[in-house]
């Protein structure tokens, strides 16, 4: 069989061996798909089928077995497609990239528009989502690079990781909130408030639970949001403590919200990942490098 035919063969087995139903569901004809199964079990002396009165019933044991590779190579054949449109896209100049929306916004709102515009030809597919779920993405080949949240959780000998920024998490609290005027805060400080921080696709929620549980601390987290704005805004007249990398400072009015650091603060390191090939293509290397160059300008 051609891998058409083991398609039909899988929707005749996926139909309940109902030919009818499955020449539907495909838009070939009845009779079409009858004398494929005729013509292979002739051909290969193979019977695949039981019969009841003159209908497919059953998988044979030998039916069975082709079923089970047919799923295999099914599944291969369309990993291979996906594999040669990825590829063309590169060909092409298309380039993947995994990024927070927070690190896109802070760090990288002109580095983006000044490299398409020095690079015409090269075109730049941004993926915005949590460092967990581009993790997944990067992992299944789904990226060509991302931008990820320390730990990655990445396999060392499979990707390289290079640092291009170094931070931490900070507490931001509302003018008015009693702990507003303090100059730095003890974990402990923050107890008698509900924290907010980043939702459970974010390395961020994980990272200030694991902080919590290892400073023994009473103090929980009760709001979650995959936005940096409302979870900053909800200390508004609330008593509300918000822990959220420090970067966000940037983006919030400093007359209502204060940022307040921790003394033994969360690290929130910023990592540049990518697959390890034996070779990369021009394109792949060049954006790689570019981002890094961005990154590692000298303090003049």
């Amino acid at each position: 069989m051609d891998i058409q035919q083991l398609y039909y063969f899988m929707n005749i087995v996926e139909c309940g061996c109902n030919l009818s139903l499955a020449a539907k569901k495909i838009h070939i004809t009845q009779s079409a798909l009858s004398q494929l199964i005729i013509n292979f079990e002739t051909n290969e002396e193979l019977t695949l089928f039981y019969r009841k009165n003159g209908r497919l019933d059953s998988l044979t044991s030998s039916g069975e077995k082709l079923y089970a590779y047919a799923q295999e190579i099914t599944k291969l054949h369309e990993q291979m497609n996906e594999m040669v449109r990825k590829e063309a896209a590169k060909q092409k100049g298309t380039i993947r990239i995994g990024l927070p929306s927070l690190i896109l916004r802070i760090f990288f709102s002109s580095f983006f528009p000044k490299f398409m515009m020095d690079n015409p030809n090269i075109q730049i597919e941004i993926v915005e989502g949590g460092s967990n779920y581009l993790r997944k993405m990067l992992f299944q080949n789904d990226l060509d690079m991302a931008i990820l949240i320390e730990p990655t959780s990445l396999d060392t000998k499979s990707f390289e990781e290079h640092v291009i920024q170094i931070d931490e998490m900070t507490a931001f609290v509302y003018h008015d909130h009693p702990l507003s005027k303090k100059r730095i805060l003890d974990w402990h400080d923050i107890e008698p408030y509900p924290l907010a921080t980043f939702n459970e696709s974010y390395t961020t929620n994980e990272l200030v639970k694991n902080k919590l549980k290892e400073v023994d601390t009473t103090a929980k987290i009760k709001f979650q949001s995959s936005s940096w704005d409302y979870l900053v805004e909800a200390t508004q007249e609330s008593k509300i403590v918000t822990i959220l990398p420090s970067p966000i400072e940037r983006t919030m009015d400093k007359t209502l919200f204060v940022e307040i650091p921790f003394k033994d603060p969360i690290p929130f390191n910023v990592l540049l990942c990518r697959p390890i090939k034996s070779k990369y293509s021009d394109i792949e290397s060049l954006v790689y490098e570019s981002i890094l160059s961005y990154f590692y300008q000298p303090i003049i």
